[in-house]
């Protein structure tokens, strides 16, 4: 349930802006763990009408069991908070599939499928006698080991050994240090041409290659190099996990103020209480006033920008504070889903996970809907310098108009319908699906429902924030947690982590600022001696 306004006489101890995970997640942990000498009251102020941030799970017409992410879909076994936090949630999982041998790769022309693209005569690429060897391991690590042989000045690199934060730090690079280096261009010195346009075109996304730098861009694209990792998804969809939280949150005694858009804060002194933070909010046209002993700001970077840049931490003097903010770079991003009375991929041999291309489209999933119907539903994800194709199709005032499937009642999900899909996109995308497969458009095909979010509008600014050249990111992502070292306001969330793009990376910056700042121990559902039974 939604709480009325705070009352401007009350100082809470807690105030958190921004109901995403970061924030929620800080919010559950606030109350439900505090040091046993401080009880606290804890607000979570968030701008729009639900929680969740940057995850979006919907339902489509006709497909019940669906749960399609118009947000964030998915983690690794490799992240250790987010596998440990859902179990403890209890909230149930299943695989996500990406890679899998019948998918296409449809690239340069040629109509390929996932498995050939190992074989080097198979490939549309001209790649180099050691590049053809090391298709299997992939060219993201051969360019990572060629230039870290440089770095490292060793003949042989075991890349899940590599102290890649000492590296951020003092690595160098032909006289540069890494993080003042593009990853792109390292990259198209460490192998081929052929072979880096190859790794693109078979990545799905544009935006790796172009943003990070060559210190922090490495490590998070090798992640998973050289260890067991599976991605895995929510059954009931991964805005559960918030929603979660939402629940254990005011469960504990805390209260939630949806339509409540922050428009400044200062640090001010308040009649009996000494110094708190004040907060102005602008709820549903009309303004309110709340104080807090500590603010924290569980928002991205271009949230913050929209604050007014008044006031001890925000003010126009703050030029560090400023820098600090500016040091991630946001990356537009949309997801499109198509909904089709039939699943005709699967005269392919195409049951599930991912194909890619070299077309604008650039990657598509086929998603799980359930066994209860034949219909299906295709997410397409695009991000970076690709949006360029899209951008006056998505502008573009016409509406693609949602149908039922043949038979079916109406189907009461608003969140789809709140998300309604540009015409003129439906039906390029829906093209280019069609050419990637090499099927022949019919009336029969055509799309029957679709559902479109783009990230890079306000008040998010992108779908992730990347580390671009010039930043020394673990230096950053330390200060920024309290970015006025006598103010007690402090930001999280995922842009400043070292996890970007993941909801392991904000659960990673809260937790940093629940122990540096609050005095929390280590969370109780974490295993083993790091855990806390607080």
């Amino acid at each position: 349930m939604t709480h009325p306004p705070a009352s401007s006489k009350t100082v809470l101890d807690v105030a958190i802006v921004g109901g995403g995970v970061s924030g929620l997640y800080s919010a559950w942990r606030l109350l439900t763990s505090p040091p046993p000498e401080q009880p606290r009251t804890v607000s979570l102020f968030e701008c729009s009408e639900r929680v969740g941030g940057r995850l979006l799970s919907v339902t489509p017409p006709g497909m019940p069991e669906a749960r399609i992410e118009l947000g964030g879909m998915r983690f690794t076994t490799g992240q250790p908070l987010v596998m440990s936090l859902v179990p403890y949630l209890k909230l149930a999982t299943e695989t996500f599939p990406v890679a899998q041998d019948q998918n296409l790769a449809y690239l340069r022309g040629h109509r390929l499928r996932t498995a050939d693209l190992n074989d080097p005569d198979k490939i549309p690429y001209v790649l180099t006698p050691a590049e053809r060897g090391g298709l299997k391991d992939g060219f993201t690590a051969m360019a990572a080991e060629n230039f870290l042989q440089k770095v490292m000045d060793q003949p042989h690199v075991d890349l899940k050994t590599v102290p890649w934060e000492k590296l951020a730090r003092t690595g160098q690079y032909e006289g540069h240090h890494l993080r003042d280096l593009p990853m792109r261009y390292v990259f198209n010195r460490s192998v081929s041409h052929e072979a880096f346009q190859f790794a693109e075109d078979t990545s799905g996304y544009d935006s790796i290659f172009y943003t990070w730098n060559a210190a922090d861009g490495f490590p998070w694209n090798l992640a998973d190099y050289g260890a067991t990792i599976e991605y895995k998804r929510l059954v009931q969809g991964y805005e559960s996990l918030p929603l979660t939280l939402r629940g254990k949150f005011e469960e504990a005694g805390g209260q939630l103020h949806l339509n409540h858009r922050l428009i400044g804060f200062d640090h001010v002194e308040h009649e009996g209480v000494g110094k708190v933070i004040e907060m102005h909010f602008d709820r549903d046209g009309h303004p309110e006033t709340v104080y807090a002993r500590q603010l924290i700001l569980a928002m991205p970077r271009r949230s913050l920008e929209l604050l007014a840049q008044t006031g001890a931490v925000l003010g126009p003097d703050q030029h560090e504070v400023h820098r600090l903010i500016k040091s991630v770079t946001p990356i537009p991003l949309f997801k499109l889903a198509l909904c089709y009375r039939e699943r005709w991929w699967e005269t392919l041999g195409i049951t599930q996970g991912q194909s890619v291309t070299d077309l604008p489209i650039r990657q598509c999933y086929y998603w799980p809907v359930g066994d209860e119907t034949k219909a299906g539903a295709i997410l397409i994800y695009n991000d970076g310098l690709d949006l360029d194709y899209w951008c006056d199709l998505i502008a573009h005032p016409a509406k693609f108009q949602n149908q039922t499937l043949s038979g079916d009642v109406p189907w009461p999900e608003q969140a789809w319908m709140q998300h309604p899909a540009p015409e003129l996109m439906v039906q390029e995308a829906h093209r280019q699906l069609l050419e990637i497969h090499g099927i022949e458009d019919h009336p029969d095909l055509q799309p029957c429902a679709a559902a479109f979010r783009d990230w890079g509008e306000d008040p998010f600014g992108g779908g992730a924030n990347f580390w671009p050249q010039h930043v020394e990111s673990y230096d950053v992502a330390r200060r920024i947690l309290q970015p006025v070292h006598n103010v007690p306001v402090f930001i999280c969330g995922e842009a400043y982590s070292h996890g970007q793009g993941w909801v392991e990376g904000a659960l990673e910056t809260a937790e940093a600022m629940l122990q540096t700042h609050f005095g929390l121990g280590p969370p109780a559902y974490l295993p083993g001696p790091q855990s806390s039974k607080a």
